[in-house]
């Protein structure tokens, strides 16, 4: 679950509070697997090993990957101002330069 804090009307903890999303995934009887660097694809991969190492065991798995929105983008980074707009084509080859050339690799 993809979890950056923010939706289209802003931060959610402003619009609509998520609450402890680990305590509701727990009591509904999930496996709950924390992963803060959501954004460290190197972390996200070994999580999802994790998490396939603890399948089979009677519980379903949830990834609660805390990300920052537009990451790596400066005029995008932290902003739900771009959960519903496409960038221009300046202000995609701007984002696009940003981003590190490995970032297509996974």
């Amino acid at each position: 679950m993809d979890w950056n804090g923010q939706q289209i009307d802003g931060p959610t903890d402003k619009v609509m509070n998520l609450g402890d999303l680990q305590s509701k995934f727990e009591a509904f009887g999930w496996h709950v697997i924390n992963l803060e660097k959501g954004n460290d694809m190197a972390a996200v991969v070994s999580t999802l090993e994790a998490a396939k190492a603890e399948t089979g065991k009677g519980k379903p798995i949830v990834i609660l990957m805390k990300t920052g929105m537009g990451h790596g983008v400066d005029f995008m980074e932290g902003s739900h101002e771009w959960h519903g707009i496409a960038p221009n084509d300046e202000q995609l080859a701007s984002a696009l330069a940003q981003l590190p050339e490995t970032a297509g690799d996974y």
